[in-house]
């Protein structure tokens, strides 16, 4: 499926070392740069703080799978393999049948699919009891083979070599690459003790965690402080318990996730409902709140945190990140309070947290639609951001973009390194779907899966083999197209240089209709001239592995005509250029003449001078004279006289000119460009004054006055309203 592109485009404003003149772009301001003969177009593929489109998804389906039996399949892990190919597990109620080439041993069994780079299967296999047995973690090992991790409630039967201690136990199977069974183990109390995760360490053991109730007995060496509590099981290589630790506080602790650190010791990550007690540090914030535990190599309690905010917050996910801090992740109920900054968007959503190496809080961010939404995992992606996956009832809201097709469908976010979220992706099927999970793999795309029962439809090519089936959708990125509403605008003759930030591009075909050159299929181009005025269209076409996008943009380069050219011209001490412009500079020998800006300067002083004008589009052509030779027997006076009244209505009258009793004046007014509109026939006026004229037959609008007598030129402006 191609999604709409949008484009993000801006203005970089570079300065050649040349005099320019430019005006600050607000929101949706159209910008010119002019003066300097090369300006940066910045291609941004990315948000804006302009006017700019919202940012579409950019995934395109690759293929999708379905497997399962004629019975209920609920996929719970998702891994890429060392070969490229994918390993799924779950758990199955279906005899053989469908996909499943073995029958079930009890009630549920854990069943593990093995897939090709393109999805294609080349093993399933079966493990359990009489009973139920379930898997909830799953990790290649350092020997090509494999680590499940879960919790079992047969006795010894089936792939079972050992009992219960009680009615679960925490259940880990060492596999081979091909999936053949090379060891199990059992661990437990007399009560209820439930694996959600198994790693490999970095000694070769394994570390299993999950929740127990039991009290001391079986493996478990220590009491539990309240309902549920963390239980932690260390290994070695061949599952032979090392040591065990209880962690909890006076009510319930269930321990989801945990990982390694650089320290040899462990970052646990589940959700608490106890006070202050037993292991747990900090008071709650509300029902049930993130609880994080640091532990050293051997199990023993270095710090321990409560996030939350007033109402109920499931922490089911953590990453560690490359400078040692950490991301977790869950489901919050939360509005603002506590640690939570942001309310939630509907009854639940994302809520992720970041803290230092010593789960100090660094930001929180809330993600969500209108109605429900809940994390099942993070993952680091190649750049530094993460992936977050899980379920979604909501429609297009909150930070949603997309409508499901069906009921509950799997979401997909990825955010940056700061949580800022960068798209987001609803995996679409026709009804109900459970647990959506994702990863990225080698090649930068994205797998994603769920539990569903659901026909062909959306995304989904394959029907149904009964009840709940595994699924997974490969999906990967196109070149990532924003745009921006602010235009491209500068003068006749403007070279440009296009930098291009795209996305997951490989290769570029750039068009630039009327300009030289009018193709490129550099990544960059530069010097694309325009020699005429006119709007032209930029359109950019990226490539990759995946497929390309189109990017037109209508009417996009604006080019201003060329200022009408500039002369100077002397008149006794005066230059004079071309009046009309919008605006002047004056410089003198390459030097700017601070609050030189009318049509006509005084010459000071003998040298070089040159004036740049500027129309009302902000192009600016130039002129110069040289040589010049001060003339001093007329002076050009803008003291202090003044017009009063100005802005003027019928007649005004000239104050403190500084000319002789009796001297007679003559007075002659411009207009903005420089035609004479008025010419006061000379006469005698009283001591200082200037005379008096009469402008009523003026039209409104800006006009200059000129002064003439003892030898002197007075000039100044005027408003006539």
């Amino acid at each position: 499926m191609k999604h709409p592109s949008v484009f993000s485009l801006g203005l970089k404003k570079v300065l050649a070392g040349q005099r320019f003149v430019h005006r600050n772009v607000d929101a949706g301001d159209r910008v010119c740069l002019v003066g300097f003969n090369r300006l940066f177009l910045i291609l941004n593929f990315s948000f804006l703080i302009f006017n700019s489109a919202s940012a579409q998804n950019p995934l395109v389906k690759m293929w999708d799978k379905r497997f399962g039996g004629t019975d209920h399949d609920a996929l719970q892990c998702i891994e890429q393999t060392n070969d490229g190919g994918f390993i799924l597990g779950g758990n199955s109620s279906s005899n053989a049948g469908g996909d499943k080439t073995q029958g079930t041993w009890g009630n549920g069994d854990i069943w593990l699919v093995k897939l090709d780079s393109l999805g294609n299967k080349e093993w399933d296999k079966n493990f359990g009891g009489t009973n139920g047995d379930r898997i909830y973690s799953l990790q290649q090992t350092s020997d090509g083979g494999y680590i499940l991790g879960g919790w079992s409630g047969s006795g010894i039967s089936g792939d079972k070599t050992q009992d219960t201690v009680g009615g679960t136990d925490f259940w880990i199977i060492k596999i081979d690459s091909l999936g053949n069974k090379l060891w199990d183990k059992d661990f437990g109390g007399t009560k209820e003790d439930l694996l959600y995760c198994v790693r490999q360490t970095n000694d070769g053991g394994y570390l299993l965690g999950g929740w127990s109730t039991s009290m001391i007995s079986g493996d478990k060496t220590q009491n539990t402080w309240g309902g549920w509590d963390y239980w932690l099981v260390k290994t070695d290589s061949i599952g032979n318990k090392q040591w065990d630790k209880d962690l909890g506080g006076f009510s319930t602790d269930e321990l989801f996730t945990f990982y390694q650190t650089a320290d040899e010791g462990y970052i646990l990550a589940g959700t608490s409902h106890s006070g202050i007690s037993g292991d747990k540090s900090q008071n709650l914030k509300g029902g049930y709140d993130y609880w994080i535990v640091k532990i050293d190599s051997v199990g023993n309690k270095q710090w321990d945190k409560d996030f939350g905010g007033p109402d109920n917050e499931w922490l089911n996910s953590v990453q560690v990140l490359a400078n040692g801090e950490f991301l977790f992740g869950g489901t919050s109920y939360s509005n603002i309070g506590g640690n939570k900054t942001q309310n939630n968007w509907g009854v639940k959503d994302f809520w992720l947290i970041k803290t230092d190496s010593q789960g100090n809080l660094q930001w929180d961010k809330d993600l969500g639609g209108s109605e429900g939404e809940e994390i099942s995992r993070i993952f680091q992606t190649n750049d530094g951001g993460s992936l977050l996956s899980g379920d979604s009832y909501s429609q297009i809201s909150g930070d949603k973009t997309e409508n499901n097709l069906g009921q509950e469908q799997t979401w997909i976010i990825k955010i940056d390194s700061a949580g800022a979220k960068v798209w987001d992706k609803t995996i679409f099927t026709l009804g109900h779907d459970e647990y959506g999970l994702a990863i990225q793999l080698r090649d930068g795309c994205y797998l994603a899966g769920n539990q569903t029962y659901d026909d062909i439809g959306g995304y989904k090519t394959q029907a149904s083999w009964g009840g709940y089936d595994y699924w997974i959708v490969k999906l990967c990125e196109l070149p990532t197209l924003n745009i921006s509403t602010q235009g491209s605008i500068f003068c006749t003759g403007t070279c440009t240089d296009f930098l291009n930030l795209s996305l997951n591009a490989t290769s570029y075909q750039w068009s630039f209709p009327f300009a030289t050159p009018d193709t490129s299929t550099a990544t960059n181009p530069t010097n694309i001239c325009y020699a005429n005025p006119g709007s032209y269209d930029v359109q950019l076409i990226a490539t990759n592995a995946n497929g390309s996008d189109t990017l037109l943009l209508t009417n996009y380069i604006t080019v201003y005509p060329q200022p009408q050219p500039q002369s100077i011209t002397q008149s006794g001490d005066t230059l004079f250029a071309i009046a009309g412009a919008g605006f002047y500079q004056w410089y003198f020998n390459a030097a700017i003449i601070s609050g030189a800006t009318d049509y006509f300067y005084v010459a000071q002083a003998s040298g070089d001078y040159n004036v740049v004008a500027t129309d009302a589009n902000g192009c600016e052509v130039e002129a110069a004279i040289f040589n010049v030779i001060a003339n001093t027997l007329l002076t050009v006076d803008r003291g202090l006289w003044t017009i009063f009244p100005n802005p003027v209505d019928d007649k005004f009258t000239i104050h403190n000119a500084g000319f002789t009793m009796g001297t007679a004046v003559e007075i002659s007014i411009y207009n903005v460009i420089g035609e004479m509109v008025l010419a006061v026939s000379p006469h005698a006026i009283g001591e200082g004054s200037g005379g008096e004229a009469d402008v009523s037959k003026l039209t409104p609008g800006l006009y200059y006055i000129e002064l003439t007598a003892d030898n002197k030129i007075l000039r100044s402006k005027f408003v006539k309203q």
